[in-house]
């Protein structure tokens, strides 16, 4: 499921990070509590709205539908779920994001904007058509629009300092490829493979890590639930 879905999402994390996540908001039951008529959780105090939430669930359902997907009660759930977890996920990233001095220029904002298939004629940004698309598409206003773009990017940031910071040394490599592998037989023709590999997996570990800690320091209330049941 989690690899088709990604061909219509952003995914933020790897699946290992998806799956730690899913263990917290829909395991533990450890984060439930009173709800605001219009959010769908709540992250260290900042609301995710309820309708970007909708929004975005409509969206991936209506892909799959397209793509020919029978879409039934349980692929519903496993999308909203996976929704769920990313916008989370995005949200605590942005803030730590904050707390470590870094920023979103916005210009960059821009630059997205103007270079989105969806907001071009011809190949030209157009402001109508982007206008029009927001509102038809996300229910937001300009300014809305783009905080939300604003967050996301710093999310990214984030996450791309975590990935830079990831190193593997020679022994480490080495050992890895040894436990794939009887030899060191073709190491070097097959290192780059290797490499990204185990990177990837030390990602992994880091990133679960941090969003462990992140979610035992943070309060995190998901109305989730409540707001499926219409309170």
């Amino acid at each position: 499921m989690i690899s088709l879905l990604s061909k219509y999402k952003r995914s933020i994390f790897m699946v290992v990070v998806v799956i730690f996540i899913g263990s917290i908001f829909f395991v533990s039951g450890q984060i439930f509590s009173s709800a605001s008529s219009n959010s769908v959780a709540d992250v260290g105090g900042t609301k995710i709205p309820y309708q970007r939430f909708s929004l975005q669930v409509n969206r991936v359902l209506a892909n799959l539908k397209d793509s020919g997907t029978e879409v039934n009660d349980t692929v519903a759930k496993s999308v909203k779920q996976e929704i769920f977890r990313e916008m989370v996920i995005e949200e605590l990233l942005s803030q730590e994001g904050a707390k470590m001095g870094m920023s979103v220029p916005d210009f960059e904002v821009a630059v997205e904007i103007q270079n989105t298939p969806q907001f071009t004629e011809k190949g030209v940004f157009n402001p109508r058509i982007y206008f029009q698309t927001i509102y038809n598409e996300f229910r937001m206003s300009p300014n809305d629009y783009e905080a939300w773009r604003k967050k996301a990017r710093m999310a990214g940031k984030f996450k791309q300092f975590l990935s830079t910071n990831v190193k593997v040394t020679p022994v480490e490599l080495q050992a890895y490829y040894l436990s794939k592998n009887k030899s060191l037989k073709d190491f070097e023709k097959n290192k780059a493979k290797y490499l990204d590999e185990l990177s990837k997996e030390k990602f992994s570990q880091v990133a679960s890590y941090l969003l462990r800690q992140l979610t035992t320091q943070m309060e995190i209330k998901s109305y989730l639930e409540l707001r499926e049941q219409g309170r």
